[in-house]
């Protein structure tokens, strides 16, 4: 109880503290009408409307001539202007960006008002009423530039990487967390926050990992503001990459498509040439299809100019196979034998080989040879016993009376596939990597009148990365992924100057880094007792080309959830166009380790500037 009171009056001193944008990433058109003699023209009747979809909104010039309309989804729109005893003027094919606040200054003529003034071309303006500096991917850039397909499936924002100011890498692996290391316009790395239709998708854990989970044919435009953005935006240390995802229309669309690479289409490996092999799999398949329009049931309901939809599939499979020598302890090695290591042979059951004293180096022109006995050469490659601090003869374990055969590791070593017999390199790995993702993508937006409209969007994005090998069940891992995001939007128009944005978003990511060997019991299999029986345990090697062979042991699990509330008014009085709100948004972090316990964070934050 304590909590939730806490957290109302944050909310509430958000609300009242400051002067604060709701963060969205909807534009506006706003503008100053004037008569023929260039003087303010008052109680013009404005209408704006959206060539696709056919919203019309309404409003009325200020005394001062000043008109806006905030809240405009990303798109075309017509603006027609009406006053008496003067001309209609309308102007066709402005087009709204993301997030950008387009003006458009209009002088009316005199004239009828059954006489129209019509300009037909596209009014694409630049955004002089902030100080914003960003760029805009354009639809048709986003429509039509491709995208790598390279073992991940695409990524939408790395279409950041055509932005000025961009430096770094941006990958969509979720399985690595070094793959999207860039900043933009010189700021922190890792600081940029993503945004889908407004709400943020970045992710609360404390590393570079990101969130992508939507489409790429979903997006229909792609925003980076870079510097001196507006105080709506938070939680950024360095840019805004804004995503609006693509709406339905009163015209039915829908796309289909399939990016494929397989080892029929490709030459095989100058490695695998020379061995003798065959060509390795290598499939990627990326596939998919769209569709958008208004909702309709045949004889109950036509949502024209009303309710749309759409909906955005896509789909990735990767499969690819390598074989690669590495190093496993041979079966001498398993069974104690160590006496390959001794390179010059041994006397007396000592190994000859030595080594300089670091303490006490020998002078250069007189080295350390086989069987030195100087104290400036000590000896090395000999095996001791740890109790009695004596040399192991031959340096085979079963040679020392103290040595009792570890029956764990006994059943380890059964467990690893048999050698060549050499120290390294003595074992082929053909080993099997895999990415599967399956992407959805919908949304819905509904006009109740002129004045009220909301919008809501899912995106769900299940992505499994993650690798077999053929020397034992016990290698080989995976990474599971999934992400959903929701959001609802509602626009209401008090009067024809005061304009209400709510906003409300959830974001969800689930991600797991575990063996393969997780939840087969090797615990109990091998022996092993006082441990959880969840995964093939840690086991490292001091030193040497073992040492990470059989660290394979992976058992983490992570959510992030983010919960957003913002709300925004715009108010147009006199020469001033105010805009004014506060937000809120709650971050949790869940670890969760299965061979420990659980660990919650929830850092809340509020927004006021």
């Amino acid at each position: 109880m304590k909590c939730l009171l806490c957290l109302l009056g944050c909310l509430a001193c958000c609300l009242i503290a400051a002067p604060v944008w709701g963060q969205t990433n909807s534009g506006s058109i706003q503008g100053t009408i004037t008569d023929p003699s260039g003087a303010a023209l008052a109680g013009a009747n404005v209408t704006v409307r959206n060539l696709d979809t056919g919203l019309a909104i309404s409003t009325v010039s200020t005394d001062a001539g000043l008109y806006s309309v905030p809240n405009l989804p990303p798109g075309r729109y017509s603006v027609s202007v009406e006053a008496p005893s003067l001309k209609k003027y309308t102007q066709e094919g402005v087009t709204v960006p993301t997030g950008t606040a387009v003006s458009l200054d209009i002088q009316m003529q005199l004239g009828g008002v059954t006489e129209n003034i019509t300009v037909s071309a596209d009014a694409s303006q630049l955004d002089t009423a902030t100080s914003d500096i960003g760029a805009t991917v354009e639809r048709s850039l986003v429509a039509n530039l491709p995208l790598e397909v390279s073992g991940t499936i695409r990524n939408p924002v790395q279409f950041i990487t055509l932005v000025p100011g961009f430096v770094g890498d941006v990958g969509n692996n979720p399985g690595s967390n070094s793959t999207d290391d860039f900043k933009v316009n010189g700021g922190q790395e890792g600081g940029t926050d993503v945004l889908v239709d407004g709400v943020s998708i970045s992710l609360v854990s404390p590393n570079t990992q990101w969130n992508k989970g939507v489409s790429t044919d979903a997006v229909q435009e792609f925003k980076v503001l870079q510097s001196n953005f507006s105080p709506e935006y938070g939680e950024s240390g360095d840019g805004i990459v804004s995503l609006t995802v693509k709406s339905g229309t009163n015209q039915f669309h829908g796309s289909a498509y399939d990016y494929l690479r397989n080892r029929v289409l490709d030459a095989n490996s100058w490695k695998n040439n020379t061995a003798g092999q065959k060509k390795a799999i290598n499939t990627q398949n990326d596939f998919g299809f769209t569709a958008g329009g208004p909702i309709y049931f045949p004889h109950l309901y036509h949502g024209k100019d009303k309710t749309f939809f759409f909906f955005a599939y896509e789909g990735f499979r990767f499969r690819t196979g390598s074989n690669q020598l590495r190093d496993l302890p041979n079966e001498n090695f398993r069974k104690g034998d160590f006496s390959a290591l001794c390179q010059t042979g041994f006397a007396g059951g000592t190994c000859n080989d030595r080594t300089p004293n670091p303490a006490n180096p020998p002078p250069p022109n007189a080295p350390c040879v086989s069987g030195d006995i100087r104290a400036q050469c000590l000896v090395t490659h000999q095996l001791y016993d740890p109790t009695s601090g004596t040399a192991i003869p031959g340096d085979v374990l079963t040679n020392d009376s103290n040595f009792k055969p570890s029956a764990v590791m006994t059943k380890v070593f059964a467990l690893l596939p048999p050698t060549t017999g050499g120290l390294t390199q003595n074992v082929t790995d053909h080993s099997l990597s895999s990415t599967t993702a399956n992407l959805f993508d919908a949304k819905i937006d509904h006009a109740f009148s002129d004045k009220h409209r909301i919008s809501g969007g899912f995106d769900y994005d299940n992505t499994r990365t993650g690798g077999t090998s053929s020397l034992s069940p016990i290698f080989g891992s995976s990474t599971p992924q999934n992400t959903r995001y929701a959001r609802f939007s509602d626009n209401y128009i008090f009067s024809p100057r005061v304009v209400n944005q709510f906003l409300f978003g959830f974001s969800r990511r689930y991600r797991a880094e575990g063996s393969n060997s997780i939840g087969q019991g090797f615990p109990a299999k091998i022996g092993l007792t006082g441990v959880n029986n969840t995964t093939f345990p840690c086991f490292k090697f001091f030193g040497g080309s073992y040492r990470e062979v059989l660290n394979n042991c992976g058992d983490s699990e992570f959510a992030d959830n983010v919960y957003q509330i913002n709300d925004s008014v715009s108010w147009v009085k006199g020469k001033h166009n105010l805009k004014f709100g506060g937000g809120v948004r709650m971050l949790q972090f869940n670890v969760r380790r299965l061979g420990s316990g659980t660990e919650t964070r929830w850092p809340a934050r509020c927004l006021a500037l």
